[in-house]
């Protein structure tokens, strides 16, 4: 038997330089990255600082620019902004609906059952500011138009009712004339005014034109919001979780939970204690035999949406009607609103509005001078609710609780409704 040669076994041992090698660049590269990082870490804040800054002196220097620029692309979303407040106003009714009246129906009907109720909240919502409007404005319409037609004998009497009180004072010759010639221009001026407020006939049918195709396009998407705010806001805490880290995200959605209880608490609150205000200025000026009292109620009740400024303006405003009308029952007008106001802000205002607020005054003022300043009567209206979201987020953030690991996850929409109770506190 011939003996087979021995063969010599390749070796397939890797060579251990090269490995070597390897490691030593995986050890510089992760050196090089780590140097990197802590540089990154160390310059970070000092950039950002001076980046802030370069855009802080860039927006103050071209700052009636950036203004008007923003208050355009404002106006172009005025569709959004009304639909978001339709959309406000008919959740708590559809709601209602949802979880009372039609609780028991079936799994199954569940696209049923919001059309449903979405329509009937819908009505209600205009068919409450349609009953208002139809009660308020020929009434209003039929006092303005009185108020204009006695306009010229309004003003002979108040003339002479300020004439005989001049003449029971006694005052110097220089300083009655100086009255007299102040009153008198106050006089001319809003003669001229009333003059040529018709020349605001077609801007306003413009307006009026162009806020109703605002409004169209406003209730088609608040109803497609409204129908689908499951879906939506689910889309929207999915995008968040995927964007941001667990802690972030889980931070922002707790954000977004106290902003959504601050505002729903305090405007679903100030409508309600807009409306008592009214009331309770109605029934005060009717005991008084006030002249104009439905027309001045509502001013003051729709004004008192407006922090500070508005019950300042519905006094003067008021107390000017009162005066051209019955110049002695000005006096008792204003002891009577400050009295209504006194018990609205102690008694009402606590108990309707709540701790939605719970800003001090100084912080109040500010918000609606920066308001005011910034974005006129709207910004006026929204700053306070903004401001109070602003400090309760800022007083009650923390690191919030768990991870929304079943976001991920992709679940099905209706899973939102976990996440919203979850944050209805």
């Amino acid at each position: 038997m011939k003996k087979q040669p021995h063969k010599t076994k390749p070796d397939t041992k890797p060579n251990a330089q090269p490995r070597e090698n390897t490691q030593e660049n995986r050890e510089t590269e992760k050196q090089s990255t780590d140097k990197l990082a802590i540089i990154w870490r160390s310059a970070r804040r000092p950039i950002s600082v001076v980046a802030f800054g370069i855009l802080l002196y860039e927006l103050l220097e071209h700052f009636p620019a950036v203004m008007k620029s923003v208050k355009g692309f404002f106006a172009l979303l005025t569709p959004v902004f009304i639909a978001i407040a339709i959309a406000f106003l008919a959740n708590m009714p559809m709601r209602f609906l949802e979880n009372r009246v039609f609780k028991k129906w079936d799994k199954k009907k569940l696209g049923l059952k919001r059309g449903l109720c979405l329509t009937l909240a819908m009505l209600f919502v205009f068919a409450v500011i349609a009953a208002v409007l139809l009660l308020i404005i020929p009434k209003a319409a039929e006092s303005i138009t009185t108020l204009a037609a006695g306009f010229d004998g309004y003003i002979a009497g108040l003339t002479s009712w300020a004439a005989s009180v001049w003449d029971r004072i006694d005052l110097a010759a220089e300083a009655e004339e100086i009255i007299r010639d102040f009153g008198q221009d106050i006089l001319t001026h809003m003669k001229n005014y009333v003059s040529t407020a018709a020349e605001g006939i077609l801007r306003f049918t413009f307006s009026v034109v162009s806020f109703a195709v605002d409004l169209l396009l406003a209730v088609v998407i608040s109803v497609y919001a409204l129908y689908n705010k499951e879906k939506l806001m689910f889309q929207f805490k999915k995008l968040i979780v995927a964007v941001f880290s667990d802690k972030t995200a889980t931070n922002m959605l707790d954000i977004c939970s106290r902003a959504n209880k601050t505002l729903n608490q305090y405007f679903y609150g100030m409508i309600i204690e807009c409306t008592i205000l009214g009331v309770m200025t109605f029934i005060a000026m009717r005991l008084f035999s006030m002249p104009y009292a439905l027309l001045i109620s509502v001013i003051v009740g729709i004004t008192q949406m407006v922090p500070i400024i508005g019950p300042w303006c519905s006094g003067a405003v008021g107390a000017l009607i009162i005066l051209v009308t019955d110049p002695p029952m000005t006096v008792w007008f204003i002891i009577a609103l400050l009295v209504v106001q006194q018990l609205e802000a102690n008694l009402v205002y606590p108990r309707v509005v709540g701790g939605a607020v719970g800003l001090s005054g100084i912080w109040v003022m500010i918000a609606v001078i920066l308001g005011g300043g910034l974005f006129g009567i709207a910004g006026v209206i929204l700053c306070v609710p903004v401001m109070a979201v602003l400090y309760t987020n800022t007083v009650c953030a923390g690191d919030g609780g768990a991870v929304y690991a079943h976001i991920r996850m992709g679940e099905p929409p209706r899973g939102a409704e976990a996440l919203c109770a979850r944050h209805a506190g």
